[in-house]
């Protein structure tokens, strides 16, 4: 379960991984692969197991300051929590 505690990090059979012919990340995992747009990029860019969901999302909140917070917040966690469900996205507790 995704919150704003958790320090998420890819699972080790993803990879996260620039395509130069579509110019685009791409996360990418046995057998398939997910193209990015630019939020989803952001916020697995700063999945690295260091920083708490808290964390990212002031980081985008930052960059991104025409969106609320909350929004922001609520997008993060949703998409976090669909890649946790396929086991793309692993997460620890401090």
């Amino acid at each position: 379960m995704i919150t704003e505690r958790s320090r998420p990090r890819l699972s080790p059979k993803a990879r996260l991984r620039f395509d130069r012919h579509e110019a685009r990340f791409l996360l990418l995992y046995p057998e398939r692969g997910m193209i990015l747009n630019e939020a989803a990029c952001d916020v697995l860019k700063l999945c690295t197991g260091h920083s708490s969901v808290a964390m990212i999302v002031d980081a985008l909140a930052i960059r991104h300051t025409a969106r609320l917070h909350q929004t922001i917040k609520n997008d993060v966690v949703a998409f976090l929590c669909r890649l946790e469900s396929h086991g793309l996205i692993e997460s620890d507790l401090r």
